[in-house]
């Protein structure tokens, strides 16, 4: 850090000793042109440099970072009158010990001044406008250059925040799904049925889409329907003649990609919630695509006591719901309807084949 802050001040030191250096061969120039030797013209632009480098620092450095950024217009002015005064009159000092400095007391012909004060006070304002104009510049760019990195440092740190937010929405929907799959597997090892190990694989499989497939942005839609088609399976396991399904999922092209656990907490829901008064849930999902919408549909039946649970309003859909924001923004549509027998939920997002 201390080596890099010290190749930052010699790489400024630099470019303004180099800056200072043209100055003095532009007054050597300037001030020789017709009739005035290049060498005494260099000895009388010496005289000249001092005033010229503190009055443009004076108004680079101080009058205007502390009045000009600050818009305080009137002491802006009035110190700029006091430093144009003092540079003005050190400007008159100076070129009258430039002509000792080259001369002593003795005429030597051709000399800067007798072109005259306005002549001197030209070139050396209009160096000290050019160095002001050239530090107003480059403060303008480190303006904009730190507003820029602070824009993305800002939006680096709410896509940060929006992807941890992400993840713990996830993760919330994680020990739902776990709980209601370990309760089909331990209702299965109390009854000893031969179909446990299936059902073990099957949570297996669903355990490993958790756990590393829900780390990812996207997942084939394909692996979503496996998981859907294996939660039924497992379901209907559990609910027995309990349970009546009706599924109807069309052929898809394999590369079409989702948020992953997109319509599954949906499914978790309907087996949770969802029963008939008759003591049969019904179950009816279709999953298609209707003029480059993927369409989600899930119908299942309600108990109809008055205390049956508000699923509009629960934390699961709130979870889905923010996550759909974060994908497609405002590209999606979710309606959810609850009628007197029936609880429905549509869902229309759009495909993403690349």
């Amino acid at each position: 850090m201390k080596l890099k802050l010290l190749i930052g001040s010699l790489k400024k030191v630099i470019q303004h000793s180099l800056f200072w250096i043209a100055v003095l061969f532009f007054y050597a120039f300037f001030f020789a042109v017709k009739d005035s030797d290049l060498w005494i013209s260099t000895k009388f632009s010496l005289a000249l440099m001092p005033v010229t480098i503190a009055t443009t620092y004076t108004f680079s450095s101080v009058i205007i970072p502390r009045y000009l950024s600050t818009r305080r217009y009137f002491l802006l002015g009035l110190y700029s009158f006091y430093t144009l005064v003092i540079s003005a009159s050190l400007l008159i000092f100076s070129a009258f010990y430039g002509y000792l400095l080259t001369f002593g007391l003795e005429w030597g012909g051709s000399y800067p001044v007798s072109k005259g004060l306005a002549f001197i006070f030209f070139a050396v304002y209009l160096v000290i406008a050019l160095g002001c104009g050239l530090s107003l510049t480059k403060s303008y760019f480190k303006t904009l250059n730190n507003n820029e990195e602070l824009k993305n440092t800002l939006l680096e740190n709410e896509l940060q925040l929006k992807i941890q937010e992400l993840q713990y929405l996830k993760m919330q929907i994680h020990p739902h799904f776990l709980f209601n799959t370990l309760n089909t597997i331990y209702g299965l090892a109390l009854t000893k049925k031969d179909s446990a190990p299936g059902i073990i694989l099957k949570l297996a499989d669903l355990l490993d889409y958790i756990l590393y497939e829900t780390q990812k942005n996207k997942v084939l839609l394909r692996r979503e329907i496996q998981h859907l088609e294996d939660y039924i399976e497992l379901e209907k396991i559990r609910f027995g003649d309990r349970l009546y399904t009706e599924i109807a999922i069309a052929e898809f092209p394999p590369n079409i990609e989702i948020p992953p656990m997109l319509f599954l907490p949906f499914l978790e829901n309907s087996f949770k919630h969802g029963k008939a008064s008759e003591g049969i849930l019904e179950i009816e999902m279709t999953l298609q695509i209707i003029e480059n919408q993927l369409i989600f549909f899930l119908k299942n039946s309600i108990p109809k006591q008055k205390e049956i649970l508000d699923r509009n309003s629960g934390i699961g859909l709130e979870n889905i719901r923010k996550r759909l924001a974060y994908s497609y923004g405002e590209n999606y549509n979710l309606n959810i309807e609850k009628g007197t027998d029936f609880f429905t939920i549509s869902l229309r997002i759009p495909i993403n084949n690349q």
